[in-house]
């Protein structure tokens, strides 16, 4: 009988330690489920973080302009003006261009006095007259006149002064200032500026740009219509007013373009 007690009670204790050995994990065990419990929480808080962070990138996404990339444009098509490269960041762009052509820091400082009063004055861009400047005489006060010497300046126009064409750097302000002002609101001579292709065309301003050109607008419907001009202007300009180099402008305007 003393016997069956000891091994009754030796399985009962065996039997409790299994039960105490389930119920009770050890302290070491506690903590590390502790521990995972916390670290899960904090992936999911990261993992909400990184939704939420993905959504505001998204939202921010669509917030910018449609047009706000170089490319090929065609039709009547033209980018808003909201996708445009402010005047001082334009200018500031192509200012080493300008500088390497031998425009001084004078004649920069007027010619970009004169976009920007001459441009205030006609109720347009400054962006959009810097474009222009760019496409027709890349900046350069001395550029030689074309159309048989009757388009001179700064912006290539009839009655812009011819003085400076051809001759060495700096080309007094005087000459310069009539240059620009010639080009954006006229200075009295039958032919086309800025101001008067806006009043004529609406203030569309890919329009406003073939009437700049050719003197008018051929086809509404394809600004590559030149008849007179010059059938990638308006396709240069608008790129140009995008961000685009002489690297970008070559490579978009010939074959792959259809050029």
């Amino acid at each position: 009988m003393y016997h069956q007690i000891l091994a009754t009670g030796t399985l009962l204790l065996a039997v409790a330690t299994q039960v105490d050995a389930v119920r009770w994990p050890s302290t070491f065990e506690r903590r590390n489920a502790t521990t995972l419990a916390q670290n899960a929480a904090t992936l999911v808080q990261n993992g909400t973080t990184l939704v939420q962070n993905g959504t505001t990138l998204a939202q921010n996404t669509t917030t910018l302009p449609l047009n706000a990339t170089t490319k090929c444009w065609y039709g009547s098509d033209f980018p808003a003006e909201s996708a445009w490269l402010s005047f001082d960041s334009l200018f500031e762009k192509w200012r080493p261009q300008f500088e390497a052509q031998g425009d001084t820091a004078h004649e920069l400082a007027t010619i970009k006095d004169a976009l920007r009063s001459y441009s205030q004055q006609g109720n347009f861009s400054a962006a959009l007259a810097t474009a222009v400047m760019i496409q027709e005489s890349a900046g350069n006060t001395c550029q030689m006149c074309g159309d048989n010497a009757a388009s001179c300046g700064l912006l290539q126009v009839h009655g812009a002064p011819s003085a400076c064409a051809g001759t060495a750097h700096p080309c007094p302000d005087a000459s310069i200032r009539m240059d620009i002002r010639c080009g954006t609101v006229g200075c009295g001579v039958k032919g086309s500026n800025i101001k008067t292709c806006a009043a004529r065309q609406g203030r569309k301003w890919g329009e406003v740009l073939r009437c700049y050109n050719s003197g008018f607008v051929p086809d509404r419907a394809n600004l590559r219509v030149a008849l007179l001009g010059d059938p990638k202007y308006v396709h240069q300009i608008a790129n140009i007013l995008l961000g685009a180099d002489y690297v970008k402008l070559a490579e978009l305007g010939g074959a792959k373009c259809g050029f």
